[in-house]
């Protein structure tokens, strides 16, 4: 008997028009009848286990998981929901048809089903199908659209996308101000003031609404919760809705520009690092204390002009060398912070006297290097940079603090790049001739010989 009581409740889901479906808590079908069978265009038995809203296109989808998740989390109330949503049949891609659906909550089949839901969906495609056509649009499009009464309440939702949205199955009758304060706390007043302005147009003649037009389309966009960790970012529009010449109802248009404004925060994001990068490199590169470039720069910026210029792609390529004289005896003297000072004026005047196609660097303690490439006709020009560098720190009076200014003077050694140099050599022959210097009697230049 019980069998038979089976069987014919089999046949009985079999032969109603109206499709329906069981699905467990991860939407897969675990019943169905054949009315759902013929729809998909599958056997009973390939239709087992399918994704229920595969059927649906993405933005339906949505509004159909965003029901289904309602429902399941809907302990006490209400365990039934209803909408129109079209799916796609068979064959696949062929135009989807408008149904409407009744979706229950049915007591725990088994632990492992889980919360289940059952589904009934009843054909409206030969039912008026002018106003169907347009409400499948107001439904699918990810446009949320709504009509708003005089009092800024929610009159008539027009696109199921509106529950998405707001992230609320029930929008009818509540307040869409109180629905955009709730996740944009620090907006009250701007929102406070565009219902104040909506509240005063209604009941007005058309044009006193183009007042405050300018006040509504500047509303920022919007953030809505998701309530599992994601976030929408919404613009409300508002469209005043005429009767006889005067503001009766508004439309209100919510654009999901979430994407946008997630994208922008990703380019912001990474300007920022951008520039957090760029700031690291140039304290990589510069020395805080002379403002002339490290050790660390000038080994690939140097190595790039004296091959730039064994091709003959620069005329003369020099390296000079210098070193503050009797640096030590200043530090002794007047204490480290009047070191300090020598070499912040000394990073100064090098600066000053040289161009932008120059390399200043701060080689290592009281020691200092410039890079100079030169297209000059005149032989040895970094010569005569080299002396004015030298005699400005001479006539220059470096204030130490309290009152105090000291003389300071610097040796100076130059080599010129030859075709057989490295960096290393190039370096070393500079750092000869400061050495000559030093050992000539210091605050003097000594070259390289071209003819060495």
């Amino acid at each position: 008997m019980l069998e038979n009581a089976c069987e014919n409740s089999e046949q009985i889901l079999d032969n109603i028009p109206s499709v329906f479906v069981v699905l467990n808590k991860d939407n897969r079908v675990i019943r169905a009848n054949k009315a759902f069978s013929d729809l998909i265009g599958k056997s009973m038995e390939d239709a087992l286990h399918l994704d229920f809203t595969s059927f649906f296109t993405s933005e339906n989808r949505e509004i159909l998981t965003h029901h289904f998740n309602h429902l399941r989390a809907n302990k006490e109330g209400e365990s039934t929901t209803r909408i129109k949503l079209e799916i796609s049949g068979a064959p696949e891609g062929s135009p989807g048809k408008p149904f409407f659906w009744r979706i229950f909550q049915v007591e725990h089949i088994s632990q492992a089903e889980g919360q289940v839901i059952s589904i009934i969906g009843d054909d409206l495609s030969s039912l008026y199908q002018s106003e169907l056509k347009l409400m499948s649009i107001f439904s699918s499009i990810p446009l949320g659209l709504m009509v708003l009464n005089k009092d800024g309440g929610i009159e008539e939702v027009l696109s199921e996308y509106c529950h998405v949205l707001l992230n609320k199955r029930t929008l009818t009758g509540e307040s869409l101000q109180e629905i955009l304060s709730k996740d944009n706390p620090g907006l009250q007043r701007d929102l406070t003031q565009a219902f104040t302005a909506l509240q005063k147009c209604a009941g007005q003649d058309r044009a006193h609404f183009s007042d405050y037009e300018q006040l509504l389309a500047g509303m920022e966009q919007l953030k809505i919760d998701g309530g599992d960790g994601t976030e929408k970012w919404i613009k409300p529009r508002f469209q005043p809705i005429v009767k006889n010449n005067i503001v009766d109802r508004y439309m209100v248009t919510l654009e999901d520009n979430t994407a946008s404004v997630l994208a922008q925060r990703q380019i912001e994001k990474a300007d920022l690092l951008g520039r957090q990068a760029q700031a690291l490199y140039e304290c990589a590169i510069r020395d805080p204390l002379s403002g002339l470039y490290t050790r660390l720069f000038m080994k690939d910026s140097v190595k790039r002009l004296m091959a730039s210029a064994k091709r003959d792609n620069i005329h003369e390529f020099a390296l000079i060398m210098f070193d503050i004289d009797n640096f030590k005896s200043v530090n002794d003297t007047y204490g480290h912070a009047a070191g300090d000072r020598v070499i912040q004026e000394f990073g100064r005047i090098i600066q000053k006297c040289l161009r932008d196609t120059d390399i200043p660097i701060r080689y290592g303690g009281e020691e200092f290097m410039v890079a100079m490439p030169s297209n000059d006709t005149n032989a040895q020009s970094g010569s005569i940079v080299a002396e004015r560098i030298r005699e400005g720190l001479a006539n220059a009076a470096v204030d130490i603090g309290d009152g105090k200014a000291i003389k300071v003077t610097t040796s100076c050694g130059v080599a010129y790049c030859r075709k057989d140099d490295t960096l290393e050599s190039l370096i070393e022959r500079a750092d000869k001739y400061l050495y000559t210097a030093k050992h000539s009697g210091k605050n003097r230049v000594c070259i390289e010989d071209g003819a060495e």
